[in-house]
């Protein structure tokens, strides 16, 4: 009995064990899935944020290439400026500087009389690169009001290609400042931007001194990144020494990277606090077994037995229910969203089209000729074929609000918020001219180009609350997908 006795305290010990070990394992998971979403959330953010400020940049440039250089110096151009600094909080200022780096434009007041910025790192750039895209440089302090800024600048050129300026868009550091600090922290967590150069931008609560510090040795940049876009992981921070659960993202348009750090230290404290208490109620346990003996030892096996039990269905109805869910929403073939989900985001869209005034468009999808193909390839090719242009329709969009659903069959449905019917038409050519690109080989059609093709037909409303607009939506992009395939199909049609 003495010996069964140890045997049965050494087991209790040994299982008190492992629950603690995977208890803090789970804790770690839930952090390191914390840690990743938070980064992921904050990436979108960050990326709104400056894709906000490309578009403004954008289209001053756009203006400027359109009306001459000496647009720039014009009262309306300045006032167009300081509109556009008015709609956007992040920003800090926009500029427009000549070749020589003189001030010719600015959101701001006044233009300095002998300012120059032709030694800025942006201006050294574009003056020896041709490239006209968007360019997001080091933390500067700006001359005119001494803030920290991020300059975010694109390259003018004359009339014949030749380097003619810089336009400039200055991002306050303080933006996000001020928007990482609304989320509650503990002292030594951490929120992160940082330029895919590895130079950090910002980085709460760290000290401005870490700021334009290089990130080159972190293992963010020699390990994580060079294995996933965004993830989790844990290390030793190479600012402060710090070990951290982290959470990373990589923006996928802009070259900038957002992390999420929570206290390792806080993070096993706060979980030894919170088991503590198990830690004393096992040791009265185990007490109390090596008094009563046998019938303790049965009724705690019985008890064991139990607690797998419920964890076991309580793990298969999780797992039965997202599967559920999954099957409620997504279509199992593409893995776009299928007919309910289209349903349900096409009637939530046209309730926001009521609230907001804008237009909703529906671009309806039919791949030419499909039945030839299945009849040639085989419905194995043809699931293929289906995977493969509904990935290309999905890849065309560029927005989160855009739905790409599994119409039915070979059809497809495009949902497009807050886009007027030009616009749709447009996104609908382009999707044509994206599927027909592909040059997936489809010998059966009738068209001469001897690929897979789409015909698309394009719908779009303003509503006003009434119960039919969704069927009237679904048919105006019906009625514009038939004349599209009437007049030779491999191409889209606006409403008709």
């Amino acid at each position: 009995m003495a010996a069964f006795l140890l045997l049965t305290a050494m087991a209790v010990m040994g299982i008190n064990a492992w629950t603690l070990w995977s208890s803090w394992q789970q804790r770690i998971t839930e952090r390191e899935e914390d840690a990743r979403n938070l980064a992921v959330s904050l990436a979108k953010q960050a990326e709104d944020a400056f894709l906000q400020v490309d578009i403004t940049l954008s289209d001053a440039v756009r203006q400027l290439t359109q009306q001459g250089p000496d647009y720039a110096k014009t009262e309306a151009f300045s006032r167009q400026l300081k509109e556009q600094h008015g709609k956007l909080q992040q920003l800090h200022g926009l500029f427009i500087y000549d070749a020589q780096g003189n001030w010719i434009a600015t959101s701001g007041n006044y233009i300095p009389s002998k300012g120059s910025n032709a030694d800025r790192e942006y201006f050294v750039w574009h003056r020896s690169h041709s490239d006209t895209s968007v360019h997001i440089g080091h933390v500067i302090r700006s001359r005119s009001t001494g803030e920290q800024v991020i300059p975010v600048s694109m390259r003018l050129n004359d009339s014949a290609g030749h380097f003619a300026g810089v336009a400039l868009a200055t991002v306050k550091v303080d933006y996000f400042r001020q928007f990482y600090g609304y989320y509650t922290l503990g002292a030594r967590d951490v929120l992160g931007l940082i330029l895919a150069d590895t130079t950090v931008l910002y980085m709460r609560p760290l000290p401005d001194s870490v700021i334009n510090r290089s990130l080159s040795a972190s293992p963010l940049f020699r390990i994580a990144l060079k294995t996933s876009a965004s993830g989790s992981a844990t290390w030793r921070s190479a600012l402060d020494g710090i070990e951290r659960i982290y959470g990373y993202a990589r923006l996928e348009q802009y070259p900038l990277v957002v992390t999420a750090g929570y206290d390792r230290d806080r993070v096993q404290k706060a979980w030894l606090e919170t088991n503590l208490t198990d830690v004393v109620l096992n040791l009265i346990l185990l007490t109390m077994i090596m008094g009563m003996g046998v019938f303790i030892l049965k009724q705690i096996r019985a008890n064991v037995r139990n607690q797998l039990e419920l964890t076991q269905v309580r793990d298969e109805l999780t797992t039965i229910n997202h599967t559920l869910q999954s099957m409620a929403l997504i279509d199992g073939l593409t893995g776009l969203a299928n007919r309910r989900q289209f349903d349900v985001v096409l009637e939530e869209g046209l309730q926001r089209s009521k609230k907001t005034g804008e237009p909703l468009s529906l671009i309806m999808i039919d791949i030419d000729f499909f039945k030839r193909y299945n009849d040639t390839f085989g419905h194995v090719a043809g699931d293929m074929c289906l995977k493969k242009v509904g990935g290309l329709l999905k890849g065309a969009t560029h927005r989160h609000t855009d739905l790409v659903a599994r119409y039915g069959g070979e059809e497809f449905a495009i949902i497009l918020p807050f886009t007027s019917a030009p616009d749709a038409r447009q996104f609908a050519d382009r999707a044509v001219k994206v599927i027909r690109d592909a040059a997936i080989v489809h010998t059966s059609t009738e068209l001469p180009e001897r690929v897979v093709t789409i015909s698309a037909g394009c719908g779009t409303i303003i509503s006003n609350g009434e119960d039919n607009e969704a069927e009237l939506l679904k048919k105006k992009a019906d009625n514009a997908l038939y004349h599209a395939k009437r007049n030779g199909r491999n191409r889209a049609q606006g409403e008709i």
